[in-house]
């Protein structure tokens, strides 16, 4: 009997299931935080940064939202100065051949000089052209889209003589009788104590811009007679047209050197 006794499984206490239960209740808590609950927290702590950044974009749309009135007067404010502003500069585009033209070519600049120069009674003498530039690239509003701008710069160093009052009304002509798209770079001036005029330098700048589907619009140049002159005055007389004033200038006045000589001898014989 001791002997099969000694066999006999031997049961667990109820201290020891207590003991075993807790161990497991705490496993299981242990594994629960560690699998799931850490992620829970990651992913409350990244909500909880989304709830704020969305928070203060949301308070910076109220602020938006309660200004509205204000903005929308100030990009109609602005979208009329940048229309305004593109009006007054001449456009790159196509003409109705569908042809590139430039915004400002050399004809349309002479020309320019020309009107400037009739309007204070200058005299225009030479100019000199410089090719055109591309000075800057921004998105700005043309009418109702947003377009690409590219702005161009193109300038022309004139010389000619003027007298004081007459450079006044020229500088005066540039600034307020034209479009701002005129500038004055340089100024170069000598005084001619002969004439007691000025002979002037002065160097312009003038400004176009191009964009997509710009409409060209093509200056009105007046009509020349087709001849051998210079239409716009600015060349040189040819040396051999010259000696022809010259050659008959002495012709009429041989006559009258003449004439005294011929009433002085009836004055000698009457004697």
């Amino acid at each position: 009997m001791a002997k099969g006794e000694g066999k006999a499984k031997k049961k667990l206490t109820w201290r020891e299931y207590n003991l075993i239960l807790t161990v497991l209740g705490i496993a299981i808590v242990l594994a629960a935080y560690f699998l799931g609950y850490s992620k829970y927290n990651e992913k409350n702590a990244a909500l909880e940064e989304e709830i704020g950044t969305r928070s203060a974009y949301l308070t910076e749309l109220n602020d938006c939202y309660n200004n509205l009135a204000s903005y929308e007067d100030g990009i109609a404010t602005a979208k009329k100065n940048i229309s305004d502003n593109l009006a007054k500069l001449p456009v790159s585009g196509k003409d109705a051949n569908d042809k590139k033209q430039a915004g400002i070519n050399d004809e349309d600049f002479l020309l320019y000089l020309m009107e400037a120069n009739k309007a204070v009674g200058a005299d225009l003498q030479t100019v000199d052209f410089q090719s055109s530039s591309l000075i800057a690239q921004f998105d700005c509003y043309v009418g109702d889209q947003v377009k690409n701008v590219s702005g161009y710069r193109t300038g022309t160093t004139s010389s000619g003589v003027l007298s004081y009052n007459q450079l006044k009304e020229y500088l005066r002509y540039i600034y307020e009788k034209t479009n701002n798209t005129t500038f004055v770079d340089s100024i170069s001036i000598s005084y001619e104590a002969e004439s007691a005029k000025l002979n002037s330098t002065v160097s312009l700048s003038k400004y176009y811009v191009d964009y997509e589907d710009a409409d060209y619009s093509a200056p009105v140049v007046p009509n020349v007679p087709i001849g051998t002159s210079d239409p716009f005055g600015t060349a040189n007389t040819p040396a051999t047209t010259a000696p022809a004033p010259a050659t008959t200038a002495p012709a009429t006045t041989a006559p009258t050197t003449a004439a005294p000589e011929t009433t002085a001898a009836p004055e000698t014989t009457a004697a």
